[in-house]
């Protein structure tokens, strides 16, 4: 019993003293604190802010407007598809000639999905990318980088080196004689043939830090040619595996 009340007294004691000095702090160190935790505050704030903002603010003018310009055609593009969608949605709820609406419909998104898969052909407009790599710098992860470069430029077909249709499940590792290419080898100098609405893909090639910069980088020495044309054919196609487990559902 007499341990057990010397411990009490020893933390009483302790919380007594807290109290004193707690007590005995004047109101300039208050405010003191108060001013330092308000600075502290405050510098935390600008430094996320101009972390949020450095993604742009080092950016030049010019690839400012050229973004600008990209976002803009995609909203267009998106307008016009959501219009088309509400005079199909219309004329499919009008009950006139439905049926061969709906066909029609149905035919055009199956020579869609063809297009996505690479099963046929293709021609239009668009751009072919030569990329020389003497050095063997050129990487399997940065062509794949370029790959995803065009497609988010608005790509609606690639091909590579005119023999590989570029789809949804291509893979790219690296080979000694250049790169392998959902097993195929693909040798040096590399050509893509882009089918799209030309401008948006060559600024998107163009765009800085994208992939005409980093192939043309010191460390990699490569050198790229944008060309812009109105009538590519894309002649290689791709050969989808069938599937092992997955069958449609009723």
């Amino acid at each position: 019993m007499p341990e057990h009340r010397d411990r009490r007294d020893r933390a009483g004691h302790r919380w007594r003293t807290i109290g004193k000095d707690l007590a005995s702090v004047s109101t300039g160190q208050i405010l003191v604190a108060i001013i330092l935790c308000l600075c502290s505050f405050m510098v935390v704030t600008q430094v996320r802010s101009r972390h949020d903002q450095d993604a742009y603010s080092t950016m030049s003018r010019a690839d400012l407007v050229t973004m600008l310009d990209s976002l803009s055609d995609s909203s267009r593009q998106l307008d016009s598809e959501i219009a088309d969608l509400r005079a199909t949605t219309r004329e499919l709820q009008s009950g006139a000639d439905s049926r061969k609406v709906a066909q029609q419909q149905a035919e055009e998104r199956l020579t869609r999905m063809k297009i996505l898969a690479g099963t046929v052909p293709v021609h239009g407009p668009g751009v072919t990318i030569t990329i020389d790599d003497p050095d063997n710098k050129v990487t399997s992860d940065m062509m794949l980088d370029a790959v995803e470069e065009m497609r988010d430029a608005g790509a609606e077909a690639i091909m590579l080196n005119n023999t590989v249709r570029v789809v949804a499940d291509t893979w790219f590792a690296p080979s000694p004689d250049g790169l392998q290419v959902s097993g195929a080898t693909v040798t040096r100098p590399y050509t893509l043939t882009i089918i799209g609405e030309p401008h948006d893909l060559k600024e998107g090639a163009k765009f800085r830090g994208g992939l005409v910069s980093q192939m043309e980088s010191d460390k990699v020495g490569a050198s790229v040619e944008v060309t812009t044309s109105q009538d590519l054919t894309i002649t290689a196609i791709a050969h989808p595996q069938p599937m092992t487990h997955a069958t449609p559902a009723r």
